[in-house]
């Protein structure tokens, strides 16, 4: 930051709508995607539960009534 810019109050304001962007030049962090959870229950291995979150990341299961955080599938799962 110029200094002069600073003292004479001639800052550059960042639009609001543009605040928080983030952009990357990682080819990796591009590639990512989100992660999928299996919906096997862990305790009893029944495949009948429910989300309890958006994302399926902490489920319920309908036969052995536990709750659990669900296991992220991998692409040899």
């Amino acid at each position: 930051m110029n200094a002069n810019n600073f003292l004479n109050n001639n800052l550059t304001q960042t639009p609001i709508n543009e605040g928080y962007k983030y952009e990357t030049h990682s080819e990796f962090i591009k590639k990512m995607t989100r992660p999928q959870f299996s919906s096997l229950c862990i305790f009893c291995s029944n495949d009948k539960t429910v989300s309890l979150m958006e994302d399926g990341s902490f489920r319920a299961c309908l036969k052995c009534k536990k709750q659990f955080k669900a296991r992220i599938l991998t692409s040899n799962s």
